[in-house]
């Protein structure tokens, strides 16, 4: 075949999908249309724009709808687009009324589209083979891919001749990239994708040509899910687990940071298993054998750990989300496991959930809002802080309490919901902060500011002398001054780890750093017998930098503020800080001088 009768293949098939998916089509080019005038008249029509985009996703739902199920029904499919376009006019009237860029909006369009994209991957496997929505998957996952890459190649080569053009020709007009970017991303891209999407086949027709050859796995991709990606997800499952019942007593039920990391690989696993789901090699079998049991413990777990946190903290839309997807992965696992037969139930359950999620009233959002809100006016009359119905500052509240108040206000802060507050009015909002409100900064809680971002990580605190304050070191005849620095439980100069010899007045003597994270801290001076001199206890450094410096982490202080000394039978050792790092639960990282002086 001649490169001018390739050329005319593709755009013959381009064509029939325009023809094939002529709502969605429409409203890309619309929506390419509405992109180019805006850019060309300075405006911004965000909520145009996004509307014509779910309509175009929307129609190719419909399409596949129809092909699957009223095929030669012109009446129902006429009824489908019909509703489908009030939907879309509906949610052009829900953006006008509310604030484009409103959180709220914001997750319910993003669900939206993942809903559109995983229903258009379902319907064609409904009441076929157990195979039928992995081959599905497999369909929609490599026409987008395959779309996305040419739109790049032919967004980098289009900027590169405007480039040249600009620089060796004549100048050109800044808006030319505007255009450019919404003809390829906005008009050829999903276009594009469309091209690609075979006739799937019905309840019993027989597979045609262009569907075989749209359902085989490149080789290059079942190398790489087989042998790179199905063992590496194997070895993380391990050290998953490993981790959980290592700490199942303990840090796995605060470790928020988890949290999002267990989401994210049980979603990655759910994705893998569905490209692999139509493989049959040794080693995908296996993974298929027992990584859904795998999948079935971690999100059990996972769930328990988060139903805690909500029992806390209160739910906000990441938990909500968090526990929607667990109770779809341990459905799931039960499905993949025993009844792969009805596996296409797991696309239809997830469509279920996620259209639960932003049903008004029961979305993510607002039940999070709705639940922060009753926690903070909950804290807050528990605690006295309401009088004559208005907020009464107290400093003095315990801390559990305050990470509450602070949690809730972050997170409605975030949705732009504080004033659904009973206590907290808009003009109160706009006239005074958050210390003049309930009495305590904001920051000054142990892990506080990052309640909201799910980053549990551990609390540290440092403390430095000040930049330009010289240390001044008194030392007489007999004197000893050595700079240390001590990380991990060790002595970083000494071989010997946390022991360290050193000669004075042609004397040996062993210096020894004692320390177990919180517990204890300690730095002994033994002779060279071996005979416990002096045990210096440090313990006061972590305590010292976890006060100074708890309310911004981190804090300059004047060399006489980090000089501390120890007095004994025998001599008097003198410490000069100018470096101290404090990690919860972690031995302590300090730079400082050791001085020593023992009577003759």
């Amino acid at each position: 075949m001649s490169l001018s009768q390739k050329v005319q293949g593709r755009f013959k098939t381009i064509s029939n999908a325009v023809f094939r998916f002529w709502f969605s089509s429409i409203a890309f080019i619309l929506v390419t249309v509405v992109e180019m005038i805006a850019v060309a008249t300075y405006n911004s029509w965000e909520e145009l724009i996004l509307t014509l985009g779910i309509a175009g996703a929307l129609g190719i739902a419909v399409q596949l709808v129809n092909e699957r199920f009223f095929e030669n029904r012109r009446n129902f499919q006429l009824g489908l687009y019909t509703v489908s376009l009030l939907f879309v006019i509906g949610y052009y009237i829900y953006l006008q009324y509310n604030d484009f860029f409103q959180y709220s909006v914001t997750v319910r369009s993003c669900v939206l589209f993942f809903t559109i994209f995983i229903g258009s991957c379902w319907v064609p496997s409904i009441k076929r083979d157990e195979f039928a929505l992995s081959k599905s998957f497999i369909v929609f996952i490599k026409s987008l891919f395959t779309s996305f890459f040419l739109a790049a190649v032919l967004m980098i080569g289009l900027l590169i001749i405007i480039q040249a053009i600009n620089f060796l020709i004549m100048p050109i007009d800044t808006q030319v990239y505007g255009y450019l970017t919404a003809l390829v991303w906005l008009g050829f891209f999903p276009i594009y994708f469309l091209s690609l999407l075979p006739h799937f086949p019905g309840e019993r027709a027989v597979e045609n040509e262009g569907y075989k050859r749209a359902v085989t796995v490149p080789k290059f991709l079942e190398v790489l899910l087989s042998y790179i990606i199905v063992p590496l997800l194997g070895v993380y499952t391990l050290i998953l687990l490993v981790y959980i019942f290592r700490n199942i007593t303990g840090d796995f039920w605060n470790d928020n940071l988890l949290e999002s990391l267990l989401v994210s690989y049980v979603v990655t696993g759910w994705f893998v298993l569905f490209l692999i789901d139509s493989l049959s090699n040794q080693i995908v079998t296996v993974f298929k054998k027992y990584f859904p049991a795998l999948l079935f413990i971690v999100t059990g777990l996972q769930g328990a750990a988060s139903l805690v946190k909500v029992a806390r903290f209160g739910m906000t839309d990441g938990r909500y989300f968090i526990l929607l997807f667990v109770v779809f992965s341990l459905i799931s696992s039960i499905i993949y496991l025993f009844f792969h037969q009805r596996i296409t139930f797991i696309a239809g359950l997830l469509v279920g959930l996620s259209i639960i999620s932003i049903l008004p009233f029961i979305d993510a959002v607002s039940i999070g809002t709705r639940s922060q809100v009753r926690q903070m006016e909950n804290v807050l009359q528990q605690n006295d802080m309401v009088q004559d119905h208005q907020i009464q500052a107290d400093d003095s509240i315990p801390t559990d309490q305050k990470r509450k108040l602070v949690h809730s206000y972050q997170y409605l802060s975030k949705v732009d919901q504080l004033q659904d507050v009973s206590y907290l009015s808009e003009q109160m909002l706009e006239k005074h902060d958050f210390l003049e409100i309930f009495g305590f900064e904001i920051n000054s809680l142990e892990n506080a500011g990052n309640t909201i971002n799910e980053n549990n990580q551990a609390e540290s605190f440092s403390l430095d002398v000040r930049e330009g304050e010289p240390i001044q070191i008194e030392v007489d005849d007999g004197g000893l001054v050595l700079p240390l620095h001590v990380a991990a439980g060790e002595f970083i100069q000494s071989e010997a780890k946390n022991r360290m010899t050193v000669s004075y007045r042609n004397k040996q003597y062993r210096l020894v750093w004692d320390e177990n994270g919180e517990e204890k801290t300690d730095l002994i001076l033994e002779d060279d017998k071996g005979k416990q001199l002096v045990r210096y206890d440090l313990q006061f450094l972590r305590e010292l930098a976890t006060s100074r410096s708890a309310a911004s982490n981190s804090e300059l202080l004047p060399a006489e503020d980090l000089t501390f000394s120890e007095r004994f039978d025998g001599g008097e050792l003198k410490i000069y800080v100018t470096h101290l790092y404090v990690e919860e639960g972690q031995d302590i990282d300090a730079d400082f001088y050791l001085q020593i002086s023992l009577d003759e």
